[in-house]
């Protein structure tokens, strides 16, 4: 008999711990807590990241107009799944109309502060914001004239293709993603 229930103890334990790990995904990477060099807590940047073995980071800047424009993508296991593009700007300009047709089902955000214009996809996110640069930072599209003074900040994101079913918590994780990258983005590109 006391064999028995140790045959039986050990079958549960062995379910119990198959049923916890067999019915859900594994992140065995290290989750981003910077994305395109803007802190942003890993609790916000988790839920648009797939489970998988492997993460890494390719960005890409101009070697020649440094801090103008950059771009980065967060891929796990060979998939582009998380991607942040930051432009230096200048003028005004409504981006939500502006990327309407770029993506899908774009519908209006406010972030309120210097964002003039935000708007959350179901494919990702855009924002623009008023946003001089730092005395360290270009300042100028066309230096030598000193015309085209930045004084704007396009944020564009776009998000991999695993959507749960439920697209109003996709867009929802997507908005998340955003509110929570905005202030850390203003503090490294913004005067």
């Amino acid at each position: 008999m006391m064999r028995h229930r140790r045959v039986v103890a050990a079958c549960a334990s062995v379910l119990l711990v198959a049923g916890c790990s067999g019915g859900e995904s594994e992140y065995d990477y290290a989750i981003p807590s910077e994305v395109c060099d803007v802190a942003v807590a890993q609790q916000d940047v988790k839920p648009l990241l797939p489970p998988g073995k492997s993460v890494k980071e390719d960005s890409s800047e101009s070697l020649s107009r440094p801090g103008e424009r950059k771009s980065c993508s967060i891929v796990v296991d060979e998939g582009v799944d998380l991607t942040v593009s930051l432009s230096r700007q200048w003028g005004d300009l409504d981006i939500v109309e502006e990327a309407a047709d770029k993506y899908i089902g774009l519908k209006r955000v406010d972030l309120g502060g210097g964002f003039t214009s935000a708007g959350v996809g179901d494919d990702g996110a855009v924002a623009w914001a008023a946003c001089k640069p730092k005395a360290n930072q270009r300042q100028y599209e066309f230096p030598e004239t000193q015309s085209g003074r930045y004084d704007a900040l396009a944020l564009e994101i776009r998000v991999g293709n695993e959507k749960p079913a439920d697209v109003g918590e996709w867009r929802e994780r997507i908005e998340n993603f955003l509110r929570a990258y905005v202030p850390g983005m203003v503090q490294a590109w913004c005067a």
